[in-house]
């Protein structure tokens, strides 16, 4: 097989900020994706980082790499004009995205029954942080509070300190992956029974989805999984360590011991202690002594003398990249990971490519559009 997967099938994305993600894994695969701004344009295309440091809407970073692939017009949904050219839209199109608060699509007369009248083949997904109904669903919402709320906060960072934010806006993203992959499957259902569907999308629940074990040892056992920084979820004094991040001289590695041949982390550091029975009968319950001991060997080199040293002992350490070890790594540059972009303002974009390597059904990176670049394209004379 070979093609364009997605090519056909039109897409109106009316998401915002970092739920642009659904849209750009349907463009990437060649769905026609036309992404509806008001306006100043997307909150996203003011978030940093600017090329050259340069505060433009087309210059963000993060619109750059969350709208590839995606045609842009401009319409303001406090006009009543513009709202019928959103529906006059639906008509021709397969499918709406949007992320807005609960019932302010239905104010515009954009709801799903509503849209459905229109074009009943029409599969919509709104991506919202609580869902459409249930308690919250009329709160305000974040990817921190969403992050909060579905436990996933209280899991990461250091048992005596509080809790710490992972990075970015992961749970976003992953709330708009699941709504690509609900879409694709709507798709294949109307494919192959028609009509279309409504999907409703909550970033705290696809954050819960993903953790499932923290909630189903409370439900065994009454337990409640606690922060354990960058250690392996174990707790039992017998169970296998160290399986963590610890600093060395020049950086971080991960370390990890040789379940097989447990004595060989003794071994690389020269610490006899490491061997000596008592920790080797209960590695987690020494874990707080073994760090210590690791780090007094750890200091004394650099992150990539640990993993060679490590790794030829059949130690399966891991240096932690810094951004700059990422851009320049062999493998990924080699697999053509990272791509580069030509775009009107921000000249080459380097940036990730494909989320994965299909040889029959590639994925194409092509530049985020400026901002209504596309209005008469596709509006023509509505």
């Amino acid at each position: 097989m070979q093609g364009i997967p997605l090519e056909g099938l039109k897409v109106l994305d009316m998401t915002t900020s970092t739920f642009n993600y659904a849209g750009k894994l349907l463009a990437g695969f060649g769905a026609d994706v036309v992404k509806v701004e008001p306006p100043d344009g997307d909150p996203i295309r003011y978030q940093p980082p600017f090329v050259n440091d340069q505060v433009d809407p087309e210059l963000s970073g993060r619109h750059l790499h969350m709208n590839t692939g995606k045609r842009s017009i401009v319409l303001d949904l406090d006009i009543h004009s513009d709202v019928e050219k959103i529906k006059d839209l639906v008509k021709s199109f397969d499918i709406l995205i949007e992320s807005y608060s609960p019932g302010y699509m239905e104010s515009l007369g954009l709801g799903y029954e509503q849209l459905n009248a229109i074009q009943p083949e029409l599969i919509m997904a709104s991506i919202t942080y609580f869902g459409q109904d249930g308690p919250y669903a009329d709160y305000e919402g974040s990817e921190l509070v969403a992050d909060a709320l579905s436990g996933y906060l209280y899991l990461t960072g250091d048992s005596d300190k509080e809790p710490v934010k992972c990075f970015d806006n992961l749970i976003e993203q992953q709330s708009s992956l699941q709504a690509a992959v609900a879409i694709m499957t709507a798709v294949t259902a109307r494919e192959l029974q028609g009509g279309g569907d409504y999907l409703d999308i909550s970033a705290t629940e696809a954050a819960l989805f993903l953790l499932g074990g923290p909630a189903q040892m409370y439900h065994w056992t009454d337990r409640i999984a606690g922060r354990v920084g960058t250690r392996l979820m174990n707790s039992a004094p017998q169970m296998f360590y160290p399986s963590c991040i610890r600093p060395c001289k020049d950086g971080y590695v991960h370390v990890h011991s040789n379940t097989r041949y447990v004595d060989l982390l003794g071994i690389l550091m020269e610490q006899p202690r490491l061997n000596e029975p008592e920790i080797l009968e209960t590695p987690m319950g020494h874990a707080d002594e073994i760090d210590e001991i690791m780090s007094r060997w750890l200091m004394k080199h650099d992150k990539f003398e640990v993993v060679r040293m490590a790794q030829e002992m059949r130690l399966p350490f891991t240096e932690v990249f810094t951004p700059e070890e990422i851009v320049n790594d062999d493998h990924l540059n080699e697999r053509n990971f990272f791509v580069e972009v030509d775009h009107p303002l921000a000249g080459t974009v380097k940036q990730p490519g494909a989320p994965g390597m299909m040889t029959g059904t590639p994925w194409e990176t092509k530049r985020a559009p400026l901002l209504g670049e596309h209005q008469d394209e596709v509006l023509g004379n509505q």
